[in-house]
């Protein structure tokens, strides 16, 4: 359903499609979803070849511009489209505004609004995308696990932990968020062909193995809970999990997360985290960057700070890594309940698409992957491209089985 129109506007693409459907295209996309997940995956930076890292950026906006020029044909934004754009609108606004990290607030728009645009324009061949983005992803998680190994010195020597050199994320705690994205692209290609189950089985060997060098703990737990559920065998117990899952997210985010370093004089929450858990009471320090991130909240709730950079973070809060290593925290910092309220109504619009197709098991499994993610994030502050990603996944693949669907109907 639309809520936009607009006025055609000749483009030099209407002769262009006399002779090329683009919409039957393949080779032209691929290309594209493949720079694009390759940017923002890997810090390219790290290879050390800025010829190879401003050329991906490169291609990566002409992909934009193109596939903006494309979907402006069809006349219409979705609600749902109208939803992302206005929050990367008011992000890059806020941060105008603030005079802070305005290059990159404006590189994330872009990568996700690609994405959109792709997944919007292809939205009837939906098949084509997924493994599109799979494709991409199996290589990339390849390319990390393999520097991992020629560098050894990332995992087997603690010290270098806090150091640079991770491909994915240029931080070992950044690498969970990928590696779910590419198990979750994958889970819906399963109905394609068993080739895409091999795929599936070696990349989460990979992932596990990747992750338990590091010893990213909260990804590799989150990624084997992930996993294990995909083994369950009815309905029943995959919603159980999901509902499980999401449950913990909202009760921790609420009352722990927003209680900062006052967890530490509950005395039922010292009981639980320290003698039933086994774990750290301040969750490595993380109830300190919590503690600082809502000081500089309260400072601006309303439209926060704009996108923040390492620089920025480093003057305004007092903590023991960079950013306050939580998704909604850094919402927050970034646009206040603006845009965390834009975030809701992201969430709920894609929650109440795919309702109806909760009873299909792939669907039920991808949404105990982005509730993994999400779990996951109470932790560490993962990037937009993600985190938008595996909502849009969610989004459009009710495509397929619509398209499933239309079939029966003409059979």
């Amino acid at each position: 359903m639309s809520l936009f129109t607009f006025k055609r506007i000749p483009l030099y693409f209407d002769k262009i499609s006399t002779r090329v459907s683009l919409h039957d295209m393949t080779l032209l996309p691929f290309v594209m979803i493949f720079f694009v997940v390759l940017n923002v995956t890997i810090s390219l930076s790290e290879l050390k070849m800025p010829v190879l890292s401003y050329g991906v950026l490169a291609v990566n906006i002409v992909s934009f511009l193109f596939m903006l020029a494309l979907v402006a044909r069809e006349k219409e934004m979705s609600r749902y489209g109208f939803l992302n754009f206005l929050y990367f609108f008011i992000l890059i606004g806020l941060t105008v505004v603030n005079v802070n990290d305005i290059r990159n607030a404006i590189y994330n728009s872009i990568f996700i609004w690609f994405m959109l645009l792709t997944m919007r324009y292809y939205r009837h061949r939906m098949e084509m995308v997924l493994k599109c983005f799979t494709i991409a992803f199996t290589v990339c998680v390849w390319i990390n696990f393999v520097h991992l190994v020629t560098h050894p010195l990332l995992w087997l020597v603690d010290d270098y932990k806090g150091a640079t050199g991770y491909l994915f994320g240029n931080n070992y705690n950044q690498m969970g968020c990928r590696m779910m994205a590419a198990l979750a692209s994958n889970l819906l290609c399963l109905r394609y062909s068993r080739i895409w189950l091999v795929n599936m089985i070696v990349l989460a060997i990979v992932i596990v193995a990747s992750l338990a060098m590091v010893g990213s703990m909260t990804s590799l737990s989150m990624i084997l809970v992930f996993l294990v559920c995909c083994l369950l065998p009815t309905s029943k117990l995959r919603l159980t999990a999901i509902c499980g899952l999401f449950a913990v997210f909202l009760l921790f985010q609420i009352f722990v997360v927003f209680n900062g370093r006052g967890l530490e004089n509950n005395e039922l929450a010292v009981y639980i985290v320290e003698d039933v858990l086994k774990k750290d009471l301040t969750f490595t320090y993380r109830t300190h960057m919590w503690e600082s991130a809502l000081k500089i909240i309260e400072e601006s709730p309303i439209w926060g700070w704009g996108f923040a950079d390492a620089d920025w973070f480093k003057a305004n809060m007092t903590a023991f890594a960079i950013g306050p290593h939580n998704f909604i925290l850094s919402i927050l910092i970034h646009g206040g309940v603006i845009l965390l309220s834009i975030y809701i109504m992201v969430c709920s619009k894609v929650f109440k698409t795919i309702h109806p197709y909760l009873k299909i098991k792939n669907m039920q499994l991808l949404l105990l992957a982005v509730a993994c993610l999400w779990v996951m994030s109470l932790f560490e502050m993962y990037p937009y491209t993600i985190m938008f990603y595996v909502l849009a996944l969610l989004y459009y693949s009710h495509y397929v089985y619509d398209a499933d669907k239309r079939n029966l109907t003409t059979e």
